[in-house]
């Protein structure tokens, strides 16, 4: 019988994305398995709670935890017998790799409650039923994210994953198939969906998301096989360790991966029927390209021959022959990596050299190869040819500037910066040297920098940031900071109306300093919904305070005000001109959150409605606008509205859409020429009648360009027709109602 799976494939998938994160950033050598056996990470499942109720077995059993476990369950027929199949073990510097990640014990025990009731079948490939079909429910609506990995701080990042394991698990219900493939889930919340997965042991898997409660599904499960294959070497030796990674052609996001260890090199692992490509990955070995085989319950063992691999290793040093530590070595790099900077995992397989300045390759194709080293700012590239086995290449590297700042507070202890960032001089770029472990109280050092001019501003909390403009130059460059004892400045903003204002920031600015320098310094903050803000600490000393909307970032208030040390206030008066409070409801009355409220005219205004379903749009010129909201699938007919000064209010219930409605024209296209306008209602297409911007999309697609086409239009309770041809019609639109 099956195991109860731990989640969706949804979170299944990111799940692997934040491995592989954690692959690339905690691994020392990059391109192998670690030698050290790992034990796998579970989840387990006790008895479920009161709340809920199902169809499925009351025997529970324990839940794979997905961040290790992907392995396939018990499969009736005949398969290698000598094999012990493990998970992918991610190469890692520390010693005890069980420790990284936690061990979670924890119960099914889902939030949301109530009366609704979601049952179905589950059917397989054939169309027969399923029987003891693991299925799986969650909330749609449910924020389950997986972690950041942060190779800074393990043990935080150790307990979020705990969170998100325990949490994905109590939000999850499971239930098996009886014998005729039915199954039900009781409990849940009338209002809500959920996304239901299926899986068998040896028909496939199945998923289908935003389930409404209260309906009936049928889950067809895609058909698998299992991939049944050895591995060996050009000498017919069979590789005793080695990782599998499997996909359809053309469909490399979907691959699955496993680790295996089996003395004969005998793996297997469930596989879609037909065409596959499988990559094989060991230790020293390396694979041509990727085999295609054929998957599917007639198909045959599948040999992979694995051919010698190059090793490369060496040493990371500066000009002086001094190693460096912590130096980035990447193969392939120069000018495309850097372009790509901010992309870590840009290029290909990458390794950091140790405090002797070593790093190593242990898997890399004999061929000619390009390596780039990279600190901060500085980098090294060279090309050379890989044999197999043992190769060499050593760098020496011009790193550049090296920045050593002494920081102090204001009595001349040391101090430990938050954040000190760089902007080049001409305002253009914001380079990244990089930061060295510190060697003393005090003292942050930075290397990598390209000589020249600069802008630095120097964070530390509790303390007024330190801008400061510097020249450095190749070598040594060193810089003393004092901190200040700093001034705070507290407020409250309120409309000359009595009007509510919302979506509004303050900000503190030299009067020759650009507009938006010095983020994180203390100097910006958002108004609460209260109308208090409270910026600080500040320089004391004249600044100019200012309050812009956040939407759009333009500025309502300006003047110029002097701060002394401790607290200071402030009060502001704006002139908010009119403020938009729109209710959204539903057609039950029930309140909408998160739903889209604009306003067209001269200018749009844009807002979102919060938990209790109201949107508010502040700093509206006064004039006439169309109201149009919508949300997730509803929309209400488009209002004609006329503002005045101060608060105005409406409430808008939103229904099931009827047409589209035309939210952009291009130029030169056939919507242009045949006179559509932005705020058409679209209501037939090709004789389809209309009911949704999606469906328009589909109805278009049909057409071929020679076909002649015509479209009713609903302009202003006016009905046109316009003729036209089929193909690309140059618009874009939304849900509407009429």
């Amino acid at each position: 019988m099956s195991s109860n799976r731990f989640s969706g494939l949804n979170i299944v998938l990111l799940v692997v994305t934040v491995l592989s994160l954690m692959v690339g950033a905690y691994g020392f050598v990059s391109g192998g398995l670690d030698e050290t056996p790992r034990s796998s990470n579970r989840v387990e499942v006790g008895e479920l709670g009161s709340a809920f109720e199902g169809d499925g077995p009351k025997e529970e059993k324990p839940l794979e935890d997905d961040f290790h476990k992907t392995k396939p369950k018990t499969d009736t027929r005949p398969r290698p017998t000598n094999g012990t199949e493990k998970e992918p073990e991610p190469r890692t510097t520390p010693a005890e790799a069980d420790d990284f990640l936690p061990e979670i014990t924890t119960k099914s025990q889902p939030s949301d409650r109530g009366d609704a009731v979601i049952q179905g079948s589950v059917i397989g490939a054939d169309g027969g039923p399923v029987a003891d079909a693991t299925i799986t429910a969650r909330r749609s609506d449910l924020d389950l994210e997986p972690p950041k990995f942060d190779e800074e701080d393990l043990e935080q990042y150790r307990r979020e994953v705990s969170g998100f394991l325990q949490k994905a698990a109590q939000e999850t219900r499971h239930t098996e198939t009886d014998e005729q493939g039915n199954f039900r889930f009781e409990g849940l919340d009338p209002t809500l969906a959920y996304d239901l997965t299926a899986s068998s042991d040896t028909r496939g898997n199945a998923e289908q998301k935003r389930v409404a409660a209260g309906d009936t599904i049928v889950l067809l499960l895609s058909a698998e096989s299992m991939l049944i294959g050895r591995v060996e070497t050009a000498d017919g030796q069979p590789v005793k360790k080695f990782s599998v990674k499997a996909w359809r052609p053309n469909r490399q996001w979907e691959a699955t991966t496993r680790g295996f260890e089996d003395v004969q090199g005998r793996f297997s692992m469930p596989g879609k029927n037909g065409s596959m490509q499988v990559e094989v990955t060991a230790i020293g070995l390396t694979q041509n390209e990727p085999a295609d085989v054929e998957v599917g319950p007639d198909a045959q063992e599948v040999v992979i021959v694995l051919d010698q691999a190059a090793i490369l290793s060496g040493v990371v040093s500066d000009k002086a022959g001094n190693p460096l530590a912590d130096v980035r070595v990447t193969v392939g790099g120069g000018d495309d990596q850097r372009r790509n900077r901010w992309n870590q995992n840009s290029g290909g397989p990458t390794a950091r050299t140790d405090s002797k300045g070593r790093y190593r390759f242990e898997t890399l194709p004999p061929k000619e190869t390009k390596l780039t080293a990279e600190l901060g700012e500085m980098s090294e590239t060279q090309t050379t040819t890989l044999v197999k086995g043992e190769n060499q290449l050593d760098f020496s590297m011009d790193v550049g500037a090296v920045i050593k700042l002494r920081l102090t507070d204001p009595s001349g202890k040391p101090l430990e910066p938050d954040n000190i960032w760089f902007q080049q001089k001409d305002g253009r770029g914001w380079p990244r040297p990089e930061r060295m472990p510190s060697k003393e109280p005090g003292l942050a050092e930075y290397v990598g920098l390209v000589p020249g001019e600069y802008s630095m501003t120097v964070s530390a909390a509790g303390f007024p940031a330190i801008k400061q403009d510097i020249q450095v130059t190749a070598g040594d460059n060193e810089f003393n900071l004092k901190f200040s004892t700093g001034a705070m400045l507290t407020g409250t903003v309120t409309s000359s109306s009595g009007s509510k204002v919302s979506n509004i920031g303050v900000r503190l600015r030299k009067q020759d300093e650009e507009r938006w320098g010095g983020w994180g310094t203390g100097r910006y903050a958002q108004v609460g919904d209260d109308g208090t803000y409270k910026l600080g600490p500040a320089e004391p000393g004249q600044w100019r305070l200012e309050v812009y909307t956040t939407g759009n970032w333009t500025e309502v208030y300006g003047d110029t005000i002097s701060l002394s040390e401790g607290e200071n206030s402030h009060n502001i008066t704006v002139d908010a001109g009119s403020s938009v409070i729109v209710k959204l409801i539903d057609e039950e009355g029930n309140p909408i959150s998160w739903g889209n409220v604009t306003l067209q005219g001269t200018r749009s205004y844009n807002g979102s409605s919060n938990g209790d379903g109201v949107a508010t749009i502040s700093f509206v010129e006064v004039g006439s606008y169309n109201l149009v909201a919508t949300s997730r699938g509803l929309a209400a007919p488009t209002q004609f509205v006329s503002l005045r000064a101060g608060d105005n209010q409406f409430t808008v219930r939103l229904q099931k859409p009827n047409s589209c409605r035309l939210t952009h024209v291009y130029p030169d296209t056939q919507a242009s020429k045949a006179g559509m306008q932005v705020g058409d209602l679209v209501t037939e297409y090709n004789g389809v009648v209309i009911t949704s911007w999606r469906q328009l999309g589909q109805e278009i697609r049909k057409t071929k360009a020679t076909d002649d086409v015509t479209v009713l239009v609903d302009r202003g309770g006016s009905m046109l027709t316009m003729n036209m041809k089929g193909g690309t019609v140059g618009i874009e639109g939304a849900d509407a109602v009429r």
